[in-house]
């Protein structure tokens, strides 16, 4: 599986050379997720965070839009950065990415 993961986080972003990954091979539902970002966008401080949420609860309802009930996340680190990568549930497809914020590269 690990193998799969990082082949397909390598055609989504070939310039990704040198990376770990973590990943749980738990499905998430992905209305469950879509509530989350809701609510994490309503509840946001910065013009940052909110742009942030509000980008990737576009995804996410694109991703419902082709009837994906579930989705599986696999967080990327590398070069002192994070960033979270959604797959359908058998890791053959990268839906999008984001890069996490931190306190270092997050605009307070």
């Amino acid at each position: 599986m690990e193998k799969l993961i990082y082949r397909k986080i390598q055609e989504f972003d070939p310039k990704l050379d040198d990376f770990e990954i973590s990943y749980s091979n738990h499905p998430l539902l992905l209305d469950d997720i879509i509530m989350s970002y809701k609510g994490r966008n309503k509840l946001a401080k910065s013009e940052s965070i909110k742009e942030l949420t509000s980008e990737i609860l576009n995804n996410l309802l694109l991703i419902k839009n082709e009837s994906i009930a579930y989705v599986k996340f696999v967080v990327v680190r590398y070069d002192m950065i994070s960033r979270l990568f959604v797959f359908n549930e058998d890791y053959s497809k990268v839906f999008f990415d984001f890069i996490v914020p931190t306190e270092s590269n997050q605009r307070i």
